[in-house]
């Protein structure tokens, strides 16, 4: 399918979603990465305990994480046009399972700290190399580009549920949890032989005939993207930092919380996690179907939605009574952050049209920073309040994601520099 002009359904004019090759390979990185990232929450707790950290200095690593992730995000460009997708791919793939095994051996802080950076590069490479590749080899339509990103994003919590379970199972069974980091190199070893020849090369803007029939075929999308926002680019990178910088607040401090609030132990809570990745991997599965059809319009709708969602996960988990009720809360906030990220980079890579690299490139720094920031703030806190009360926090990204949301809405309109709304290969 690669280098194709965009396929169409039996009326020749509804463009087909189709899972092809490269589309696999970059679920699959996703997926890997995605293990690594959500094992982080109920792994930390342990690390915690074995290497005697203040909550500060345990959540300073996933502020090392996105520390090399914010790195490589601000060299990806020249990194991308000098090395090309499937070099970066594969070895962004081994860079972070290399960090992984590093994390494993949990020989001291720094050695820790050490590998967490250089999983969040390899980690960041992976993930914005496969999430530009899928948006451009997508971006025939906003609906397909949503779709394979909430796919994606399916894909890895699939991932982020095992994460948890695997730690917990290898804890229950009396093995060290140092093991479940063994995992992602052993996907790598599985993965390449398989999949190393995939060019890993977008699909190129659709034939002027194929663009024409886009646009014949659907004129309202046309007004709709004529009157997309044109300074909203700054406030849609934002507003993916925030509504990610809440879900890993939630990831991170879900299980200290449980621990210190509800006497659970650590192996418990870790267990407990798998409700917070059950619940998005149940949102994303269902905004795959959501997100069919999907114009600027309902997308945003569907944000104000998920948002409100995760407003009363968060305010039942941080304020339950009883432990179930924060259980419930739990799975109703990953039920409601599921979508948040695909949804808002899509509706970000939307404003920049023909620039799909560089405008994933800027939201992944966005997210990177509100990784740093907001667990490390909460950790800090942590120590002087107590987790509960620190906890607020969190609930504090919520308001301010909504109001960029509706910001972002009421920004002046320009009209699309692709009437098709096909998203053309970045070259440099």
């Amino acid at each position: 399918m690669t280098g194709t002009s965009v396929p169409v359904g039996a009326d020749h004019r509804t463009p087909v979603f189709v899972r092809d090759r490269l589309t696999a390979t970059a679920y699959a990185g996703l997926a890997v990465y995605a293990y690594l990232l959500y094992a982080l929450g109920p792994l930390l707790p342990l690390l915690r305990q074995d290497l005697q950290l203040s909550y500060a200095l345990m959540s300073l690593h996933s502020t090392a994480f996105a520390a090399g992730a914010m790195l490589t995000n601000l060299l990806f460009r020249r990194l991308r046009a000098r090395l090309g997708h499937r070099l970066l791919f594969w070895s962004a793939l081994a860079a972070l399972a290399l960090g992984s095994l590093l994390l494993a051996t949990a020989l001291s802080a720094a050695v820790t700290l050490g590998a967490a950076v250089l999983g969040g590069v390899g980690g960041a490479l992976l993930q914005t190399t496969a999430l530009a590749v899928l948006a451009e080899h997508h971006g025939a339509q906003e609906s397909l580009r949503a779709r394979a990103l909430v796919e994606a994003n399916a894909a890895a919590s699939v991932s982020a549920l095992a994460a948890p379970l695997v730690v917990s199972g290898l804890e229950g069974a009396g093995v060290s949890w140092n093991w479940s980091l063994v995992l992602p190199a052993l996907a790598l070893t599985a993965m390449y032989p398989v999949l190393r020849h995939e060019p890993l090369r977008p699909r190129p803007a659709a034939t002027a005939t194929s663009a024409t029939t886009a646009a014949s075929a659907a004129p309202a999308r046309g007004v709709v993207e004529a009157r997309r926002p044109a300074g909203a680019f700054p406030l849609r990178a934002a507003l993916c930092g925030l509504v990610v910088g809440f879900e890993f607040c939630l990831a991170y401090y879900a299980a200290p919380l449980l621990t210190s609030a509800f006497h659970l132990t650590d192996s418990q809570a870790s267990v407990a996690l798998a409700l917070f990745y059950g619940g998005e991997l149940i949102g994303r599965l269902a905004g795959s179907r959501l997100t069919a059809g999907t114009r600027p319009t309902r997308s945003v709708a569907l944000v104000a939605g998920a948002l409100t969602v995760a407003a009363v996960g968060f305010l039942a988990l941080w304020l339950a009574p009883t432990t179930w009720l924060a259980l419930v809360g739990l799975t109703l906030g990953g039920l409601g952050v599921a979508n948040l990220f695909p949804l808002t980079l899509s509706l970000a890579v939307s404003t920049a049209p023909g620039r799909t690299d560089q405008a994933t490139a800027r939201v992944q720094l966005a997210v990177s920073t509100c990784i740093m920031l907001a667990p490390l703030l909460l950790g800090t806190l942590s120590d002087h309040l107590g987790v509960r009360s620190a906890f607020g926090l969190a609930g504090c990204l919520l308001p301010l994601a909504a109001l960029l949301l509706a910001a972002g809405r009421s920004r002046p309109a320009a009209a699309d520099a692709s009437p098709s709304g096909v998203t053309p290969h970045v070259r440099h």
